[in-house]
């Protein structure tokens, strides 16, 4: 069954991007999540930064960056990073999948993991999985 392994531990940082002031939550000790989907652990480690849920600022009265999903969005991220760099094991299809199935352990809604799944399988990053 689906779990996280660990719980959730970050601190909330303030980069600057381009003259903007970005919220990031920085992963204080790795987060573990056990996928049925993908059939492993997932291992997130210290020190990562994710922006949470990537939902634009006139939504998040709505679908807040750091909702209930919040463990979800960071695994999501995780895979994100990996796949801007060529280095994730899965595609970004297969990313959208298991940030839905997170969002299902983390308690959220099936309507709302719907939306959220769509909103990323439509407007999120698109990736391959690396080549061996």
């Amino acid at each position: 069954m689906s779990q996280f392994l660990t719980h959730l531990k970050v601190s909330l940082v303030n980069v600057w991007v381009k003259q903007k002031k970005i919220r990031l939550c920085r992963l204080q000790k790795p987060l573990h999540y056990k996928s049925d989907l993908l059939g492993k652990i997932v291992v997130v480690p210290a020190g990562f930064e994710s922006d949470g849920a990537s939902v634009p600022q006139f939504l998040w009265g709505i679908y807040p960056p750091f909702g209930k999903y919040l463990e979800a969005a960071v695994v999501h991220d995780w895979y994100c990073v990996q796949g801007h760099n060529d280095e994730s094991p899965i595609d970004s299809i297969m990313a959208a999948k298991v940030f839905r199935e997170a969002m299902a352990v983390c308690g959220v809604p099936l309507w709302r993991r719907n939306k959220m799944y769509w909103a990323v399988r439509l407007g999120g990053p698109s990736f391959s999985a690396a080549t061996p």
